[in-house]
């Protein structure tokens, strides 16, 4: 999955630059050798728990820019990459967007990675009329609010939640299933639509909690898991408490998928 997600970054800059490409002209006279500077930026969290997955983002960014910088300066353009660290929370992000929406010269942006960050910081790129490409938000609202810079090239929350309960039940045989999710808009809506599917399917939902990210010891909710005794567990979050999760369930004798 994360690797796709990343493909997707540098084809998303790719589809950006090529769009960029297709509509400017060199208004140079080819003597002067000024060139016009085109900045495309990246939002994502370069820093903190996420910033592996963020850096993804930005180095298949950069790495396409790259290999068509040269193209560009045949065309009169001075092709740059402007990456900025979302930290992944909304007000690091909102912040950034008005600082690219204030600079002239970005005229897209690759990113966000978390759905909760995009939504709010698509509203300002929406009001500088500057084009926004995830590479992986799959939260419907990135998109149902019908935002006319908004894009995306990953599937929605209402299609890989079913897809995993499609999973859960048919391949793995689950019945009884017990859900945790970390509460954002990813996690949340990502595991609401993974439970509607899987009762649809006709499996149990033994249990439906949320943790809080950043959270270390997840005892408590790993505890109502021993008490359900489910034969299956799903995750709506990321790598680093999913990690923990897993270790500490096992830890516990908690041995289901």
């Amino acid at each position: 999955m994360k690797m796709k997600k990343t493909f997707a970054a540098l084809m998303i800059s790719v589809l950006m630059i090529g769009i960029l490409a297709a509509c400017g002209t060199n208004d140079s006279d080819g003597s002067s050798g000024d060139l016009t500077v085109i900045k495309i930026a990246s939002q994502s969290p370069l820093s903190g728990g996420s910033s592996v997955q963020g850096e993804a983002v930005k180095l298949g960014g950069q790495m396409a820019l790259d290999e068509r910088k040269e193209e560009f300066k045949k065309l009169g353009f001075d092709l740059q990459f402007v990456p900025y660290d979302d930290q992944g929370d909304q007000k690091k992000g909102v912040a950034n967007a008005e600082m690219i929406g204030a600079d002239k010269a970005i005229l897209a942006v690759l990113g966000h990675m978390n759905s909760g960050v995009s939504i709010p910081s698509s509203v300002v790129y929406e009001k500088y009329n500057i084009p926004m490409i995830s590479p992986a938000n799959t939260a419907t609202d990135v998109t149902d609010r019908k935002l006319k810079v908004v894009n995306r090239v990953v599937a929605r929350d209402d299609f890989q939640g079913p897809a995993g309960a499609e999973y859960a039940v048919k391949t793995v045989g689950a019945k009884n299933i017990f859900v945790i999710q970390d509460k954002t808009s990813y996690g949340q809506g990502l595991a609401e639509a993974f439970k509607t599917a899987a009762e649809g399917l006709g499996a149990t939902i033994a249990g439906y909690e949320g943790i809080t990210v950043g959270e270390k010891d997840f005892n408590g909710v790993l505890n109502q898991v021993l008490s359900k005794k489910p034969d299956f567990i799903f995750f709506g979050g990321l790598y680093n408490e999913g990690g923990l999760i897993v270790k500490q369930a096992r830890e516990k004798g908690i041995t289901v998928p």
